[in-house]
Formats: C-alpha cells, sequence, structure tokens
C-alpha cells in the first residue's frame, strides 16, 4: 500500500487495554514517522497519552462527563459535550484508520470520520459484529494470543515490518516534580516496593486476599528489604488506610495522583507487586519491574509484557476461568505469602544484579 500521510488509531478503553495497544501505535509512528498519528480514546488514561511523543494528537471523548450530566438531567450540557466531540471527530481526514477496539462503538466512530479505508479485527477477535464495518479485517486464530501480540497484528496487516517496540513512558515535567516533593517530604530512599492491592470497579474477583498483602508489607519491612509505598486511586483511600492499619506504621501511603504523576512515582520505585489490573501495565511501560499475582485471569493474554517481570499463579485445570462468582478461589488463596516474599527477594536480587 502506499505510505500514509494520516492515522487514526481507536482504542477507547480500558486503562489496561489502552496501555497495551501502545507499542502497536509507536510501532507505526516509526514506520511511518511523517505521518500524522491520532488517537481516539475515553477516560483518564487519554492525559497519558497526550505526553507520549509519537502521538501528534489526541481525540477523548468524554463518556463518564456526559453519563454525569445525564444522570444530573443536565441534557443541555451532555447535548453540548455530544456536539463538541463529534465535531471534532469529523474535522479530521485520514488515509488510514485502525480500530484495536473491535466493539460496535468503536467501529460506529471509525464511520463517523473521512477515512479511505478502515481496518480491524475479523470476527474472532471483533465483539458485537463490529467486523461487518471494516474494509479490511485482521484474523487472530489464536485467542491466547498476547494482547501486546495480537495488537502488533493490525500494523503488519499494512505492512509495518517490525518486531514489538519496546516503550518507556514519558511523564510531564509538573508530574515528576511533583513526585520528587513528595519523596522528599516522607525522606523515601531506595530501594522502594509499590503494592497495589486493588483492582477496578468490577474485577474484585482477580484480588488477592488484603490480610495477605499485609502481612506481606509486614515481612517486606521486617525484613529490612526496602520501603513500600501503597498506591491507590479514586475512591481507594479508604481502604488503603486501613491497609496501612493492618500492615503497620512503616508502611508508606501514597500522595494522591492523576495518571501523569502516578506513572512518575512508578519511574522511582524498584519493584511493583500486584494483580492483574491496569496499573500493574503502566509499571510495565514506565519500565519497572513487575511481580504479578495472577489468580482466574488468563496471564498468557494479560501478563506484563518483557523479560524482567515476574507472574506467580497457580496452574489449575479450571484456571483461567474468569468466573466472578466462584466460591472457592483457589487459584489466588493457595498463593501463600511466603511465596510471594521470595519472588520478591529473588527478583529483587536480579535486579540489582543487572
Amino acid at each position: 500500500m502506499s505510505t500514509p500521510n494520516s492515522i487514526l488509531a481507536i482504542r477507547l478503553s480500558s486503562f489496561g487495554d489502552v496501555l497495551m495497544t501502545i507499542p502497536a501505535v509507536k510501532a507505526l509512528k516509526e514506520y511511518y514517522p511523517h505521518a500524522h498519528l491520532t488517537w481516539l480514546v475515553e477516560g483518564s488514561v487519554g492525559e497519558l497519552l497526550t505526553h507520549q511523543g509519537f502521538i501528534d494528537e489526541v481525540i477523548r471523548f468524554p463518556r463518564g462527563s456526559i453519563q454525569s450530566a445525564m444522570k444530573k438531567g443536565n441534557l443541555t450540557s451532555a447535548t453540548k459535550q455530544t456536539k463538541c466531540f463529534l465535531k471534532k471527530l469529523r474535522g479530521g481526514e485520514y488515509d488510514l484508520i485502525l480500530d484495536f477496539h473491535g466493539i460496535i462503538k468503536s467501529a460506529l466512530f471509525s464511520k463517523m470520520v473521512k477515512g479511505k479505508k478502515i481496518i480491524g479485527f475479523g470476527k474472532t477477535l471483533a465483539k458485537e459484529k463490529s467486523h461487518l464495518f471494516y474494509h479490511e479485517c485482521v484474523e487472530c486464530e489464536n485467542k491466547r494470543l498476547h494482547k501486546m501480540e495480537r495488537n502488533m497484528l493490525i500494523p503488519r496487516h499494512i505492512g509495518v515490518d517490525m518486531t514489538i517496540p519496546a516503550v518507556k513512558l514519558e511523564s510531564p515535567p509538573d508530574a515528576e516534580s511533583y513526585i520528587d516533593e513528595f519523596f522528599t517530604r516522607e525522606r523515601v530512599v531506595s530501594p522502594i516496593f509499590a503494592i497495589n492491592p486493588f483492582s477496578s470497579k468490577g474485577s474484585a474477583f482477580k484480588r488477592w486476599e488484603m490480610e495477605r498483602y499485609a502481612e506481606l508489607i509486614r515481612r517486606i519491612t521486617a525484613e529490612n528489604i526496602g520501603k513500600v509505598i501503597i498506591l491507590w486511586g479514586p475512591g481507594e483511600k479508604g481502604e488503603a488506610q486501613r491497609l496501612k492499619k493492618m500492615a503497620g506504621e512503616e508502611a508508606l501511603l501514597s500522595c494522591s495522583t492523576d495518571v501523569p504523576q502516578l506513572l512518575a512515582l512508578l519511574h522511582r520505585v524498584d519493584m511493583y507487586v500486584g494483580g492483574d489490573t491496569g496499573m500493574m501495565h503502566l509499571a510495565a511501560l514506565a519500565g519497572t519491574p513487575v511481580l504479578a499475582i495472577f489468580g482466574p485471569t488468563d496471564h498468557k493474554v494479560n501478563g506484563p509484557y518483557g523479560p524482567i517481570h515476574r507472574i506467580i499463579r497457580k496452574d489449575l485445570t479450571c484456571s483461567p476461568c474468569r468466573n466472578k462468582n466462584c466460591q472457592e478461589r483457589r487459584c489466588l488463596t493457595g498463593i501463600a505469602v511466603d511465596e510471594v516474599l521470595r519472588e520478591v527477594i529473588e527478583l529483587y536480587e536480579k535486579i540489582k544484579g543487572n
């Protein structure tokens, strides 16, 4: 195909899935450096994308703000925001529109834009029959292919002959300064272990038990392995404070952060420990070694990508399953604190050795 002058990449959500699309989008820019690259996204992750040098423009669908206005009965505001978004979306014209999301909403957005060619996943991966909207479909028979590798299938379909590029996400100077001030104020020194025991709303079934995180923090502190910072996001501060109380006063509660500030914090820690979440992928793309605790979800599809990371899981016949109503949760209850602590120590020793 001819060299495109303008490309629109679509991956709206969720946080982790957007992050796992970043390497494929970076590959596009590296292969077509003169093409104007735009990303259509929704949610707080858009704040992060605006600071990445390989993305020329970010269009943000204000779904949360529109929904909030609708709930409050403010139809004027909801209508105004929708019109403003659609005007911006329709204002561009693209040689290539690449839908990495593959749902009916993303497919409809791709059709609202002036584009010469729309490419997305075929019916094996596409949902809600979104593949019917595309000019060309990219098939993937292996449903357990890691999402970063899966996303690279779309650039390769158009001739981007590359391996997955290395990515280290950038945070803006003001975010870096904010975290510098926090670390100075709290006298935080290396080694630093960031622990995130939380998961997104509706994903509590993926969590290792809070009591075990508390014991892990106590052990890391008592054995002088390093300083522990408990990470938390919107709506999680109360639970994070309870974890700190369980874990002991030596544990440090992180400051409040937006996404770029959280990235800046992750740049400064020696290791990240947590479950299958978007924050786990953010840590990996910050270049921070990750120790991921996996239960019912598929580590082959969603695990932290790269050789420096480690995954703890139980190899059970019923896993992966994504059964939110499982009462036994053997895939998580079978993971002991001693096992996780041993992996923390081994991974840290490996990091120091390098």
